[in-house]
């Protein structure tokens, strides 16, 4: 066997190991996390389609049934909600204040505010009253024209 020094061992072995340890976290730290993965519904059923910031949303295509039927829905593809007061519509970025969840809303129609099922905090629609933890919801523009809701993103 050959016999080395110390500081030769060393020079050769540290960095090796040091990326062998570090290197994983660099990586990690350049990938995506699964809950910002945004897979789209296909324009050509979807149901809605973009132009530049605006999504235009067809109300009488079936996927977005339930904003009629529940008042409010979850847009998940495109990290929006949905509220339907009345004939008014309301969209709101579903990125919860407090900790940044996307996917787990429920809606209390008395009390006008969004639930937040990670940890229960609710937060009002009028786009200014902060939630229970955390700051308000961001709202977002809406108008109307004949069967589509078009909601305008900054």
């Amino acid at each position: 066997m050959k016999e080395i020094k110390r500081r030769e061992f060393l020079n050769k072995t540290c960095p090796n190991v040091a990326m062998a340890i570090l290197g994983v976290s660099f990586l990690e730290a350049c990938s995506k996390d699964s809950d910002e993965e945004v897979i789209p519904i296909p324009d050509t059923d979807g149901g809605y389609k973009i132009n530049g910031n605006n999504i235009e949303i067809d109300l009488t295509h079936p996927n977005f049934s339930k904003l009629d039927s529940a008042g409010w829905m979850n847009f998940t593809e495109q990290r929006t909600l949905l509220l339907k007061s009345g004939s008014a519509y309301f969209a709101f970025n579903n990125f919860c204040p407090h900790q940044g969840a996307r996917d787990a809303w429920s809606y209390n129609s008395s009390e006008s505010k969004f639930i937040c099922g990670r940890h229960n905090n609710s937060y009002p629609t009028d786009c200014v009253t902060e939630g229970t933890n955390g700051g308000p919801l961001q709202c977002y523009t809406t108008s109307k024209s004949g069967n589509t809701l078009i909601v305008t993103k900054p």
